[in-house]
C-alpha cells in the first residue's frame, strides 16, 4: 500500500491529521498553518482516497489503521497526537487502543464510532443517502470540470472553493470505499466497548450539533467517558459534521489546548 502525504517543517511534537470518508489530505489545508507553527504536522491520504493506493474490498476500519501504523512508526518516528475527522477519528481510536506506543493523544472529531451500540437514527439515513450519491458520482465517467459544474448547479449557495474540493475528491476516489458503509456498517470490525476500555491515552471527543447531522451523540460521549476516564468531550453547538470547517477558530483552539496538556506533561 502506498500512502501519499504532506508534511510541514519540524517545529515541535508531531500531529497527524486523518481525513474523513470521501475526503483527501487537502481537507485540512486551511487549519494546518495554525498547527505548523509549534508542531510537526502530517496529513496522509487514506487508502482509496486522493493519491494513495486502492484496495477494492479492503476498506474496513482496521485495514485503514493497518496502513497508518507503519506510517507512524517509520515516517513520524515518535509518539504523535492523532486528530481524525469522522472515519479518521475511528482510525485514530483503533490505533491508540492497539498501538499506544505510537500515540500521545487523540482528538476524534464527530466519529461514527458508536453506531454499533444503538439503533439507527435519522442522521444515519442521511449519511447513507449522502454516501450513495457520492459513490455513484465517483463511479461515473464525469470529469472534474463536469462534476464541479453539476455540483455548483445543484448547490449554488455553497462556496465555490468547497464545490471545487468536492469535485476533486470524487475524481480521486475509489467508489468502493462506500460499499461497506452502505451494507449496514460492515466496516465496523471491532467491539466498541472493548476498544474504549483499552484506551490508555487521553482522548477528546469533539461533538457536532445533533440537529446539524452529528454522527456522535451526547449520549455516546457520556457512555464512553463513563467507561474510560481518559475520554473527555466537547460539544460545539450549532456545528455541522465538518466542525473543522464550520467552526474553524473554535476547533483550532480546542485541539491546540488539548494537545498542549500532553506536551506540558
Amino acid at each position: 500500500m502506498s500512502l501519499a502525504y504532506d508534511a510541514g517543517p519540524d517545529n515541535g511534537s508531531p500531529v497527524v491529521f486523518l481525513h474523513g470518508l470521501g475526503a483527501r489530505r487537502q481537507d485540512w489545508m486551511a487549519i494546518l498553518p495554525a498547527f505548523a507553527v509549534g508542531h510537526h504536522v502530517f496529513a496522509p491520504d487514506l487508502r482509496g482516497h486522493g493519491d494513495s493506493g486502492r484496495v477494492p474490498g479492503g476498506y474496513r476500519f482496521s485495514q485503514y489503521a493497518d496502513d497508518i501504523v507503519p506510517f507512524l512508526r517509520d515516517v513520524v518516528a515518535e509518539p504523535a497526537a492523532l486528530v481524525g475527522h469522522s472515519l479518521g477519528g475511528v482510525i485514530a481510536t483503533v490505533i491508540a487502543a492497539d498501538h499506544p506506543e505510537l500515540v500521545s493523544t487523540v482528538v476524534a472529531v464527530d466519529p461514527p464510532l458508536f453506531t454499533g451500540r444503538r439503533a439507527p437514527t435519522g442522521n444515519s439515513t442521511r449519511y447513507r443517502e449522502r454516501f450513495k450519491r457520492a459513490q455513484e458520482l465517483a463511479a461515473s465517467d464525469m470529469t472534474e470540470i463536469g462534476l464541479f459544474t453539476m455540483l455548483q448547479k445543484r448547490s449554488p449557495d455553497r462556496p465555490v472553493y468547497i464545490t471545487r474540493a468536492l469535485a476533486r475528491n470524487l475524481v480521486k476516489l475509489d467508489p468502493d470505499v462506500f460499499t461497506l458503509a452502505l451494507e449496514g456498517g460492515k466496516q465496523l470490525d471491532f467491539d466498541v466497548e472493548d476498544l474504549v476500555s483499552r484506551l490508555t491515552r487521553p482522548m477528546l471527543l469533539m461533538l457536532a450539533d445533533q440537529t446539524k447531522g452529528a454522527a456522535t451523540t451526547e449520549e455516546d460521549a457520556a457512555w464512553a467517558s463513563e467507561k474510560n476516564s481518559l475520554i473527555s468531550q466537547l460539544l460545539v453547538r450549532d456545528a455541522a459534521h465538518e466542525i473543522h470547517h464550520s467552526h474553524r477558530a473554535e476547533f483550532i483552539k480546542a485541539v491546540t489546548d488539548f494537545i498542549a496538556i500532553d506536551d506540558e506533561d
